[in-house]
């Protein structure tokens, strides 16, 4: 496995995780620096998440 592609699935794996206590946070529908953290976290991820499969597309073997 070569790095980049390594690097793209490690990418999606973070996202992932971050996407997954993002949407957790903002179920919980409270107010404060952790739903604006949240919300920053969603946009985020709908960023590098594209990113991460153009690079598991271009490196794949």
């Amino acid at each position: 496995m070569s790095l980049p592609l390594a690097g793209g699935i490690m990418g999606l794996i973070v996202s992932a995780v971050f996407l997954f206590n993002a949407v957790r946070e903002l179920r919980r529908n409270r107010e404060g620096h952790a739903r604006n953290a949240a919300m920053i976290h969603v946009a985020m991820v709908s960023m590098f998440v594209p990113f991460c499969i153009y690079i598991l597309i271009a490196y794949a073997p």
